[in-house]
């Protein structure tokens, strides 16, 4: 199931080579641990560069987008792989 979400999430990441890596994720009070990160692109809004995740968690995907002016991530959309989102 495709879901379009659009959330502000807290996001916990780790550095390493330069590089960030987010490794979980609060949603719908429940902290989501990342398996993999399936995709990584930057793309501009304005002025603003934006950090966009493609994650695994479990048999789900998310996309994760941090936004580098505001300093916020947000949970844009969830592909669910046989139930829906709580």
């Amino acid at each position: 199931m495709y879901k379009e979400v659009d959330k502000q999430v807290k996001v916990g990441v780790k550095f390493s080579s330069g590089k960030v890596e987010p490794v979980w994720f609060f949603w719908r009070k429940r902290k989501h641990e990342i398996d993999e990160v399936n995709l990584y692109h930057r793309s501009f809004k304005g002025e603003a560069p934006l950090h966009h995740f493609s994650v695994t968690v479990g048999e789900d995907v998310f996309q994760l987008t941090f936004d580098g002016k505001k300093l916020r991530w947000k949970l844009d959309k969830l592909w669910l792989n046989r139930r829906q989102p709580r």
